[in-house]
């Protein structure tokens, strides 16, 4: 792409446009630059490469509570078909500000696939011990789901207090989006 400096009084400036840089081509716009991830990365995000998603009326892929930390990367490919890299994560969790985690949690038991819900408190930070809301249910039997997870050392957790701890408990939908 060229670029054209004007000065008042010659070429663009004459016809009435401010002086300063403007674009040979009336068609270049500035700020319009190259896409900052792959192609391929952000068709890994789109929601038709989710697989197993679970709702408050399908269980979906379970993963168990557990005090153990697992890979994150582990974790976000369980619920595609089509798997990031570990160099893709890397991208992503250095740079989450342009992206959206979301994950839910609810009962691993298939007869309670209502007891779920999407955490709305959580969305890609860094976190030690949150406990993710709103609860599956609300009463005596709270699940208590809590997150711990790291981008730094690449590892998350999740674990309830359901009737004993990680009992019944589950991660059912973790989704990572790009938000332009």
């Amino acid at each position: 792409m060229a670029i054209i400096i004007t000065t008042p009084g010659f070429g663009a400036a004459a016809r009435g446009s401010p002086p300063g840089i403007s674009p040979v081509h009336p068609d270049v716009n500035f700020g319009a630059g190259m896409q900052p991830f792959s192609l391929l990365l952000l068709a890994k995000l789109r929601p038709e490469n989710n697989t197993g998603l679970g709702s408050d009326t399908v269980t979906g892929t379970v993963i168990p509570t557990q005090v153990a930390g697992r890979k994150i990367l582990w974790v976000v490919n369980t619920y595609l078909t089509d798997k990031l890299t570990e160099d893709e994560l890397k991208t992503i969790m250095d740079h989450r500000d342009k992206f959206e985690f979301t994950i839910g949690v609810g009962d691993r038991r298939t007869g309670l696939a209502q007891r779920f819900k999407i955490a709305t408190d959580w969305h890609g930070e860094d976190v030690t011990g949150r406990i993710l809301t709103p609860d599956p249910i609300i009463n005596d039997q709270n699940y208590y789901h809590t997150l711990t997870f790291s981008g730094k050392s690449g590892q998350m957790s999740v674990t309830d207090k359901h009737y004993g701890t990680n009992q019944y408990g589950s991660i059912r939908y973790f989704t990572v989006r790009y938000k332009p």
